[in-house]
């Protein structure tokens, strides 16, 4: 996730630059819609340099988007500008064979030929231990965490 949003940052930074020559260079500064436009690229620029700083990750921990409630996993997903999260998708515990962690993301594979892929800022480390401290004894024997 991290890559990606360095990604984009540097897109949107690039697009940035455009603009900024374009009112250098031409009299377009001067029209609203180009003002309306560079505000536009402020607010969309500084999400995603947000994203990048430690204060993303601290506010956007693993459970926030994991949350377990009787038989079901609810898995929310980050979407939007700054902390907006969007779900739930609801998971059937039982359902769940298995789940493969990886750095910023996690795959939940179920029974109902259904995959759930999550990219959020975690590492694999922490992803595994979360799942390992959400699931009981006897479902961490059904599903398997890799």
């Amino acid at each position: 996730m991290r890559k990606i949003n360095q990604l984009l940052a540097l897109i949107v930074g690039c697009f940035g630059i455009v603009l900024l020559l374009l009112s250098v260079f031409t009299m377009l500064f001067q029209q609203a819609w180009f003002v309306l436009l560079i505000a536009v690229w402020l607010f969309v620029f500084s999400s995603c340099c947000y994203r990048l700083t430690p204060l993303f990750k601290a506010r956007n921990g693993i459970d926030k988007f994991i949350r377990r409630e009787q038989q079901h996993l609810l898995v929310f997903t980050l979407s939007g500008f700054f902390d907006r999260t969007h779900g739930p998708q609801w998971l059937l515990i039982d359902s769940i064979k298995e789940i493969q962690c990886h750095d910023d993301q996690f795959l939940i594979l179920s029974s109902e030929q259904r995959q759930c892929s999550i990219g959020l800022p975690a590492t694999k480390a922490e992803l595994t231990q979360y799942f390992n401290t959400l699931l009981t004894e006897n479902e961490k024997k059904l599903i398997t965490i890799v």
